[in-house]
C-alpha cells in the first residue's frame, strides 16, 4: 500500500501480468503501481463474454453502463486507473484521472473515459460487416427523405 488516496484511504499499488482467456476470448492485464493496462485482441468479443459470464454466488448483478460506473469509481477511490485498449488504442479509461461528462451520462461515473472517435469506430467497424452498415445507413437516409416529404405535406 502507498500514500492515501482521494477519499482518505490508503491507494492500492497493483502489479499484474495476467493473461485471461473467456469462452475464447483473450485478454492480458499488466500493471506495475497504480496504472494497469487491460489489452484484447477482440474487445468485442471479450465484453459479450464478460457479460455472459456468471458471477459467484453472494454477489448481486449490476447490468451494462452502470456496472462500469461502479467499477470505475471503485478504482478511483482505490487510487487506481485501468485502460482497456484493442488493436485501435485505448477504448475506455476507468478510474484515477479519468473524468468525462460522457462517462457520467452513459454510466453514472465520471470515472468513465471513453477513448478517441477513431478507436472506437475501428472497433465497432472490425466487428459489423461492411454489408450491414451500408444497408443501415441508406434504411436511415430513407427514412430521413420519407420524414422529410410527409412533414412538408
Amino acid at each position: 500500500m502507498s500514500s492515501s488516496g482521494q477519499t482518505g484511504r490508503p491507494s492500492l499499488s497493483v502489479s499484474a501480468d495476467l493473461r485471461l482467456d473467456v469462452d475464447g476470448a483473450s485478454a492480458h492485464l499488466v500493471g506495475d503501481g497504480q496504472s494497469l493496462i487491460l489489452h484484447s485482441s477482440d474487445p468485442m468479443r471479450l465484453w459479450s463474454s464478460v457479460n455472459r459470464a456468471s458471477l459467484p454466488a453472494g454477489i448481486s448483478r449490476v447490468d451494462g453502463p452502470r456496472a462500469v460506473g461502479r467499477a470505475a469509481d471503485a478504482l478511483s477511490d482505490n487510487g487506481l486507473r485501468v485502460d482497456v485498449t484493442g488493436p485501435h488504442g485505448v477504448l475506455v479509461r476507468l478510474g484515477k484521472g479519468a473524468d468525462s461528462r460522457a462517462g457520467r451520462i452513459v454510466t453514472g461515473s465520471r470515472g468513465v473515459e471513453f477513448g478517441s472517435a477513431r478507436a472506437l469506430g475501428a472497433t465497432v467497424r472490425a466487428e459489423v460487416p461492411t454489408g450491414r452498415i451500408a444497408l443501415a445507413g441508406a434504411a436511415i437516409a430513407a427514412a430521413a427523405v420519407l420524414f422529410a416529404v410527409l412533414r412538408r405535406r
